[in-house]
């Protein structure tokens, strides 16, 4: 008898795993936060640099190409590091919104942030560009912002996606969303 509910019970354990995985579940994957992605992560590193004013960090990331960089050289991007930089050197952008542009897949990308002014405490906007050369992402800074035209490919306005830092609130989401470049 113990003999028998026992193969009872093995056959229907057996029935119950060869069931598993039967059913399709359909799971949202977990949106991927700027820092997982290297050209987003690139653009808020840079970001944070200007924003802490090591205009030299900067430089060193930006890309070579003389009507793009902020400087003409190195020497001259030193000269420019801000005089409260060692306050702010260890200060990074923890609480964004980001709105990204994919202009050319895999090659060129427009970020715009919008987040708090380290100084001030202000809502900025500081948009910057993103070219992949070789193996590397390399920025360039939108002084005035980036163009309808900066994100049109085709006579197209490219569609953009949103990113916000881990952990906002709905209404810090609401403040820090910016708006988008064709507005």
């Amino acid at each position: 008898m113990k003999k028998i509910l026992a193969f009872i019970s093995i056959i229907s354990i057996v029935g119950v795993l060869a069931s598993c995985g039967k059913e399709n579940v359909a799971t949202e994957p977990k949106p991927k936060t700027c820092e997982q992605m290297e050209p987003c992560k690139t653009a808020l590193e840079y970001a944070t640099y200007t924003e802490q004013g090591a205009e030299d960090k900067a430089y060193k990331m930006e890309t070579k190409d003389e009507n793009l960089t902020s400087y003409d050289n190195l020497a001259k991007a030193k000269e420019y590091i801000a005089s409260d930089y060692n306050q702010y050197q260890h200060t990074k952008i923890n609480k964004y919104g980001i709105l990204e542009y994919e202009v050319s897949p895999n090659k060129k990308y427009i970020y715009k942030f919008k987040f708090n002014d380290f100084r001030t405490g202000e809502i900025k906007t500081f948009t910057v560009g993103i070219l992949k050369e070789g193996d590397k992402y390399l920025t360039y800074q939108y002084f005035n912002g980036a163009s309808k035209s900066d994100v049109t490919t085709s006579g197209e306005i490219v569609g953009h996606k949103r990113y916000y830092s881990p952990e906002l609130t709905q209404q810090e989401k609401k403040e820090l969303t910016p708006l988008p470049v064709e507005k």
